[in-house]
């Protein structure tokens, strides 16, 4: 602490050694350290190297602000221009002082500052008179030495941070805050030196170092090894010193996790808790620790791509977009990968749909890369476990972070297991019961609506499932789940239950009353509908006969139109949205409050997605409700208890446990299907989740048929 030194108060060079007996004493025992200070220059970046090492190995930090050496010519030009010419010709003046410092700095400290300014440790400000007055200079000697309680130091006297300031005839005088008397002069000068570096000194301007000459800095390191003692940011921890946002604990957790685990790992981590900023935190880090990156997102739809752009610049990275859509993204990319290779840039962000990016146009230009700065962002990571789109898992990625609420593949354990392989398997997991629990994400109440096939929706059901039992028993070898005809069996079994008629009837009825309750229908918003492919203009045109405003999100939609519908969504001009596939992955729609389940799969990536769009935070909402359409037998089919009826309840089953253990209501959702499943004798199935029952089918084709595979 600084309480512990013995402080005199005044320091002349006459009698003492200013840096050694006064400087290094003051930085070595405090945990901050801001200095406004007259010159820039390298004599004067030795004496605070030199000094700053002690305090960074005390996990401290310093700022400083200084007047750049300017010529008269500069001065001159200045005037001419509007205030951001300041900039430029700051940038201009602080390139020939970049170069100074590699030809004076001895190597030693050359690397100590350079790995300071990487780790955010030493950063600068630059004072120009507001005025651009001749001779007006910044010409302050003040500094402000704070410990880990809070006592406090300033200093204010004559000497420059320079080497000539060490020989002239300077002296400091030295204020302590727990002195009797001193504390008004210490607070004043940390009040001015405050305002003056968050620019409100009324007779200075304030400017941040240009990243040009900051990059121009970090590329001074000689070394890949830090040559001090970093107690918040050692070899493999995550420094969110400089971080743009403030992450959650468990973003923090899931990110360093990361870095232990080699920069390699899969976050499984709940859909709507900020999996995006998570992986751009990693992205963020690596680039401060290492001083170069070039960032590859890989991302399943079109429509991300924008959305993870305007993610990307809160980090600072601008991104270059490529997929069918933007014809020049080879010339683009091409170049780019140049200027990396030469460090003309040295961060470089590339946004890219995993179709594209696993095409051999892409990756003959990606894979000229080399070395370990090139790092891979994989969105929705599942989807690349696909055949057609496991080539965009490139070698060349050194650094490599893949993002999925559900990233094992449904029926597709090689694809899971090339996906493990490649990303070294999941290196964090944060489920949606403790995201619920830690409030990242709402609460929900959950209400299954049992609905029965038609008859003939039942005779064909019965037909499907007896063809895809004839071609089951008709082979031994497990192979047959690869059979072309099998395949197209179930997903036209699956379809006949997604579209089921008796479901669009019930919606309209629960829609009904709810606008019922309500003194007129408009009142009635942030609605979510999902339906079966071929079915929402169906489901639209009903819906819309019962008064309320509603749109479909589809495919068909265009990107444009998709962003105009999200925002007259939320607020509240478009009542609801009929949606397929479009929302399952990736697309924000937090306003949502009741979502309508007309049909889902039982593969759980679907579902749990679906889930997630609804659960999201927004203001004034308190709760989400979840209606989910789940196809039971006839009630009068009970005493028969046909294999047929039980696998209509094993295939939907999953599903509701999924939804109700996590429900406020669990013990109320689980009332509603109690009795049917004691007539059939599966009351079981209230404990068996999907991946549960996966794992018991492995060597069970006939009930493995039950649940839909990957479309």
């Amino acid at each position: 602490m600084l309480t512990e030194l013995d402080l005199l108060p005044v320091y002349d060079s006459a009698e003492f050694d200013l840096v050694n007996d006064l400087m290094v004493p003051l930085l070595s025992h405090s945990k901050s350290y801001i200095r406004g200070v007259g010159y820039f220059s390298s004599g004067w970046l030795k004496i605070a190297a030199q000094g700053m090492q002690q305090l960074v190995e005390h996990g401290g930090s310093a700022r400083f602000v200084v007047s750049p050496i300017l010529e008269k010519k500069d001065w001159e030009a200045m005037k001419l221009g509007i205030q951001a010419k300041s900039d430029s010709f700051l940038q201009s003046i602080l390139e020939k002082n970049a170069d100074e410092i590699a030809e004076n700095l001895e190597q030693d400290t050359l690397n100590t500052l350079a790995w300071m300014i990487a780790d955010d440790l030493l950063n600068f400000k630059f004072a120009i008179s507001r005025g651009f007055h001749d001779g007006c200079d910044y010409h302050d000697k003040v500094g402000i030495f704070k410990d880990k309680p809070g006592n406090l130091v300033a200093i204010h006297g004559s000497f420059n941070d320079s080497i000539k300031g060490t020989l002239n005839g300077e002296a400091f005088s030295v204020f302590r805050s727990w002195e009797n008397g001193h504390l008004p002069f210490v607070k004043k000068h940390e009040k001015r030196l405050t305002c003056l570096w968050e620019n409100g000194n009324r007779q200075f301007n304030v400017f941040t170092i240009p990243e040009v000459i900051k990059k121009k800095l970090i590329k001074l390191r000689k070394s890949n090894l830090r040559p001090y003692k970093f107690r918040h940011h050692e070899e493999n921890e995550f420094n969110t010193n400089a971080m743009p946002i403030q992450l959650y604990d468990f973003q923090k957790q899931a990110v360093q996790q990361w870095i232990d685990d080699g920069y390699s790992g899969i976050f499984e981590i709940a859909t709507g808790t900020g999996k995006t900023y998570t992986a751009l935190g990693a992205a963020f880090h690596c680039y401060q620790y290492f001083g170069k990156i070039f960032l590859v997102i890989l991302v399943p739809f079109l429509h991300l791509l924008e959305q993870w752009e305007k993610n990307c610049t809160v980090f600072d990275f601008i991104p270059l977009l490529c997929s069918g859509e933007h014809k020049d993204w080879p010339i683009k990319l091409r170049s780019a990968i140049q200027d990396f290779k030469i460090d003309i840039i040295t961060k470089m962000c590339v946004i890219c749909t995993h179709k594209t990016a696993s095409s051999e146009r892409f990756l003959k230009i990606i894979n000229s890369l080399s070395g370990d700065d090139v790092m891979l962002i994989g969105d929705e990571v599942h989807s690349l476990g696909a055949t057609n789109l496991g080539k965009a898992l490139s070698p060349v990625y050194k650094k490599r972070l893949g993002l999925s609420a559900t990233p094992r593949r449904w029926f597709d354990d090689k694809g899971t297991e090339k996906l493990f392989n490649y990303f070294n398997g999941v290196s964090f997991y944060f489920g949606l019961d403790e995201a619920i629990q830690r409030d990242y994400l709402t609460h929900y109440d959950y209400y299954p609506e049992l609905v029965q096939l038609t008859n003939d929706e039942m005779e064909q059901y019965e037909f499907i499932t007896k063809k895809i039992s004839r071609i089951l028993s008709s082979s031994e070898d497990d192979s047959i789940m690869e059979d072309t005809e099998l395949k197209k069996l179930l997903l036209k079994r699956s379809r006949l239950i997604a579209a089921a008629d008796m479901k669009l009837q019930r919606l309209l009825e629960l829609l009904s009353k709810k606008i019922n309750k309500t003194k007129h229908s408009s009142e009635l918003k942030h609605v979510l509908i999902y339906c079966a492919p071929g079915h929402h203009k169906d489901v639209l045109k009903s819906v819309s006969s019962l008064g309320l405003r509603c749109h479909e999100f589809v495919h068909t939609v265009s990107l444009a139109q998709r962003s105009v519908i999200l925002k007259q969504f939320a607020a509240g001009d478009i009542q609801v949205i009929v949606a397929i596939k479009c929302l399952d992955e990736g697309v924000d729609v937090p306003a949502t409050e009741s979502a309508y389940f007309l049909a889902s799969t039982t593969n759980p990536r679907e579902f749990v997605q679906r889930r997630g769009r609804l659960l999201r935070k927004a203001p004034e909402k308190e709760k989400s409700l979840i209606y989910d359409f789940l196809v039971v037998p006839h009630p009068e089919d009970v005493p028969y208890k046909r294999d047929i009826d039980k696998g209509l309840l094993k295939r939907e089953m999953p599903r509701f446990v999924e939804f109700s253990s996590n429900a406020d209501n669990e013990f109320e959702a689980r009332k509603v299907i109690w009795d049917l499943l004691d007539e059939y004798e599966l009351l079981n199935l209230f404990d068996e989740k999907a991946w549960d029952i996966y794992k018991k089918l492995s060597k069970e084709k006939m009930d493995k048929v039950l649940f839909d595979m990957e479309e």
